[in-house]
């Protein structure tokens, strides 16, 4: 245990001085935000306004709509660019140098795996922070302890599965122009993937069933229904279901597979399913391979 913590704290320090790795693990995040920020933010305020009228609470909704879609991208982007270090150690020829030493190669390879959840805890937490603080600028109210608790806890969930899905590929990357490659696709679509840069709504029927099956979609819905819930309570308390559902259904609240409404605990199975799979693979693959 005391090498296993010593290969995560460099691990960490590796991680947190290298601030281009750290700034674009936050790219996707960074863009998003921006584009929420100049123009895309007045615009969903202007068109749920426009549907519901001038209803106390819309900044709010929309800005923790917001919010729980970028603490959902960063918790993909982070842990990849956490297991980046792999890569690095790989190319670097350091993989060989711990080989040669006493370090059990189980060990070096969950070090590797803890130094992602850690670092993507670390830096969710704080895009988390921030993400409430911009929510009160807009009219909104901090979370109670109580669901502030099972967002922490959902935060853990998403970063381990998306963690256990990327170490799974770094097994099979050995250069750092390819997991570059990798981190600007995951980048770009990640967006996409989860409705944020356009409404799932908006979408086909058929586009709608394909992304609602990956596991983005299930994350990004049960962190908006918690993020967002007061916001919702406040706004669609007196209206007819009708109008909640309509919105729902737009913005990615309700999560269609076919004509089924998938539940929340469907979702958060998938989640963790996502995660046992993709563990059990990295073993598999490490019991043939080396790092």
């Amino acid at each position: 245990m005391k090498v296993l913590g010593k290969l995560i704290v460099r691990n960490l320090k590796l991680f947190l001085r290298d601030r281009a790795t750290v700034f674009f693990s936050f790219l996707s995040v960074i863009i998003i935000l921006a584009m929420y920020i100049l123009f895309l933010g007045k615009l969903q305020s202007d068109n749920l306004t426009s549907a519901f009228g001038d209803i106390e609470g819309i900044h709010w909704l929309v800005s923790s709509w917001i919010m729980a879609g970028l603490v959902t991208v960063s918790t993909v982007t982070v842990p990849l660019g956490a297991v980046g270090k792999l890569i690095d150690d790989r190319q670097d020829g350091i993989i060989k140098d711990f080989y040669t030493s006493p370090i059990n190669r189980n060990v070096l390879a969950l070090s590797y795996l803890i130094s992602a959840w850690v670092i993507g805890f670390i830096m969710v937490m704080a895009n988390f922070v921030i993400g409430q603080v911009y929510v009160i600028t807009q009219g909104g109210e901090l979370m109670d302890l109580w669901q502030m608790t099972k967002m922490i806890l959902l935060i853990v969930l998403s970063i381990m599965s998306f963690s256990s899905f990327f170490f799974y590929i770094s097994l099979f990357i050995r250069t750092r122009n390819a997991f570059g490659a990798l981190s600007t696709l995951v980048g770009t679509f990640v967006g996409f993937l989860g409705g944020i840069y356009i409404p799932i709504g908006v979408l086909g029927k058929n586009v709608q069933t394909v992304m609602n099956i990956l596991p983005t979609a299930h994350a990004v819905t049960l962190i908006r229904r918690l993020y967002m819930e007061k916001a919702v309570e406040l706004v669609f308390g007196g209206a007819p279901q009708e109008a909640y559902d309509s919105y729902a259904n737009m913005y990615g609240l309700n999560l269609w597979i076919g004509d089924t409404n998938v539940s929340s605990l469907v979702m958060l199975l998938v989640v963790i399913g996502f995660m046992i799979l993709f563990y059990v693979l990295s073993i598999l693959k490490l019991k043939r391979t080396k790092l």
